[in-house]
């Protein structure tokens, strides 16, 4: 696609071949939405004494989140005309009002294909000077030429504000000539600042090329109590999942970069990551682009590099913690010590995922129940490709995770009076009945006992077993009673959520999550029988596939165990507003010992009766003797 050539003495500019080079080349780009098109309309006569004016119409994106100011600056004016085949001929070419000319042909001047241009070269020899250049759409040399005209505008013609939620907006009472269309201001938020328009004015419609980068984040959901699958244990990247306190929680962060990336000469991303108190701060972070891994240490300043086809891909901590901040940043190694004439980035950059993997730890911080722990992050991006660096940011919305814990709360207690029927403890109000428990087909009204202990063990299949689990196994549940220590119960592993508990009636295990546990009293009150050990298996829903994630279900089984969960469902979504908590009751009895009276008759019984046998051996002694 070219101009057709510019003669001295003003023959005209072919319109139909001006419009193919740059309304292909330099079509409205912002970083949200896709796709340019350039119609042009016809406009109805105006009269012979007034200057017919023409309108550029910018239709949005139905994804662009931004407002957006654009102003249609004058570079060459005049005289609009129907040429042959019906095309359109701009004639009678002079400088515009929104240019200045001794700018522009210093800037043009520092392109290889503009070097000769005379300094005081007349507007109709610059524009035979682009049109003899032959640029083709998209070329770097297109490129170079749209920015140079951006460096020389001064004041647009004409402007107009989209508004975020607007879908159109028209650039009114344009004379006729050529124009540059371009953002008048820096844009901020889910957008970026136009690549330029170059525009033969008519009336014309555009709808804007627009591309916003993207990042997600994800979290992977495993049940210990189960064995290891691939795909399903743990599960895929999901937005929600539930772990123990103590647990190493796996994340990772997704960043796309924009599909306009190879028309910047620098670009980066900035990940900025906010988690909940409940979660630690990783310790390193693992870095994948453009093939390659790169392992990023959460240190101030902390940084990696790599070098992909001439692309030196730099990876940074901007603020390092908990709330850290990563940033990714290109560069053209072809750039390195010049100071014009940089070459862009290409094609290796554009629509590339930058992947981010760290694990936290959940703490004892955490929070039980809902709302859970969310973990969350947006993205900082380069947003103006105008630019020879990588200054001006736009910044995306907040993607979140959720991760969940719940808790585990038995009451010990002994009896307290004699147990009742179904009918009597039907009758009784809610306050009387949380103090009985229900033993057989009776209610046993019990008070709290507190010197007992309990240890809370959850199944683990072996496959989630690290080696050194493995060789550390006890055989009693009554000698593995920290956190952490293994038994193996026949063919299946148990390992201690928690210390032993003691001291107290009130036994709370914070911090769990699904699975099938197991709680024993490992300290047993002097004069009681041990409780029977209480098996019961956690299960819980939660979304997997929104933007907030929440507990919409958490169940205990079996029912005779005695254990439950009060759960309050609310809103449109049906999930779970309360704390998370399985809570139950574990009766101790005292053992069966011999009657006693302890008194006076008994001693002398037992003292009674022990002469008498001693009396009876010394006679059969005596008649032993008698008879030898």
């Amino acid at each position: 696609m070219k101009y057709q050539q510019i003669s001295e003495n003003r023959k005209g500019i072919n319109m139909k071949l001006l419009k193919k080079l740059f309304t292909a080349m330099f079509s409205l780009t912002l970083v949200i939405g896709t796709g340019t098109r350039v119609n042009a309309q016809t406009t109805p006569d105006a009269p012979e004494d007034t200057p017919e004016t023409f309108t550029i119409t910018i239709n949005k994106d139905a994804s662009d989140k931004e407002a957006h100011t654009y102003g249609a600056y004058q570079i060459f004016t005049g005289d609009l005309a129907d040429g042959d085949s019906g095309n359109k001929i701009l004639s009678n070419i002079d400088w515009g009002t929104g240019v200045t000319k001794a700018t522009l042909i210093t800037e043009l001047k520092k392109i290889e294909a503009f070097k000769d241009l005379a300094d005081d070269a007349s507007a109709a020899a610059v524009a035979k000077a682009i049109g003899d250049a032959n640029l083709t759409a998209d070329s770097a040399g297109a490129q170079q030429l749209a920015e140079a005209i951006g460096k020389a505008v001064t004041d647009p013609t004409n402007s107009v504000t989209i508004t975020a939620d607007a879908k159109t907006g028209k650039i009114t009472g344009l004379p006729a000539g050529y124009y540059l269309v371009k953002d008048t201001a820096a844009v901020t938020g889910e957008g970026a600042s136009t690549r330029y328009i170059l525009q033969v004015v008519d009336n014309v419609t555009v709808t804007e090329k627009a591309d916003v980068p993207s990042v997600e984040k994800k979290v992977k959901e495993k049940n210990d109590s189960e064995a290891a699958a691939e795909g399903t244990n743990p599960t895929d990247w999901q937005d929600g999942a539930d772990y123990d306190i103590g647990d190493y929680v796996p994340f990772k962060i997704t960043g796309k970069t924009a599909g306009r990336a190879d028309e910047y000469y620098k670009y980066h991303v900035t990940f900025i990551d906010d988690q909940s108190e409940g979660l630690d701060a990783p310790e390193q972070f693992k870095i994948t682009v453009l093939g390659k891994e790169l392992t990023l240490a959460n240190e101030a300043e902390a940084t990696a590099t790599v070098t992909v086809e001439k692309i030196k891909i730099t990876a940074s901590i901007v603020a390092a913690g908990a709330d850290f901040q990563i940033k990714v940043a290109f560069e053209n190694t072809d750039n390195e010590g010049k100071t014009e004439g940089f070459v862009k980035l290409g094609d290796a950059v554009k629509s590339q995922d930058i992947v981010v993997e760290y694990t936290s730890k959940l703490n004892e911080s955490a929070v039980i129940g809902t709302p859970g722990n969310p973990n969350e992050v947006n993205m900082k991006f380069s947003n103006n490709p105008n630019l020879t660096d990588d200054s001006e940011e736009g910044e995306t919305p907040k993607d979140k995770v959720v991760v969940f814990t719940y808790e585990i709360k038995a009451l010990k207690v002994e009896p307290d009076g004699s147990a009742i029927d179904q009918t009597a403890y039907d009758a009784l109000s809610d306050t009387e009945k949380a103090n009985y428990v229900k033993v057989g087909d009776k209610w046993q009204k019990t008070k709290p006992l507190a010197t007992a202990g309990f240890t809370l063990f959850k199944k683990v299949d072996a496959s989630n077993l690290t080696d050194e689990q493995k060789s550390g196994v006890k055989s009693e549940y009554e000698k593995a009673t920290k956190k952490g220590d293994v038994v193996k119960d026949g063919s299946d592993y148990y390992i201690a959520v928690k210390d032993e508990i003691k001291g107290t009636d009130t036994f709370e295990f914070e911090g769990t999550d699904a699975g099938a546990y197991k709680l024993v009293e490992t300290t047993v009150p002097s004069g009681y029988n041990k409780a029977e050990d209480i098996t019961i298996t956690v299960a819980a829903t939660y979304d997997t596939k929104v933007d907030n994630p929440k507990l919409k279900t958490l169940t205990v089984t079996p029912e005779e165990a005695g254990f439950t969960v009060t759960t309050t469902i609310e809103g449109d979504d049906q999930h779970i507003t309360t704390d998370g908590i399985i809570s139950g009751k574990i009766l101790n009895e005292k053992g069966s010992v011999l009657p006693s009276t302890g008194g006076i008759g008994t001693t002398i019984f037992y003292v009674l009766g022990g002469l008498l046998i001693f009396g009876a051996g010394i006679v059969l002694v005596a008649r032993r003797k008698a008879s030898e």
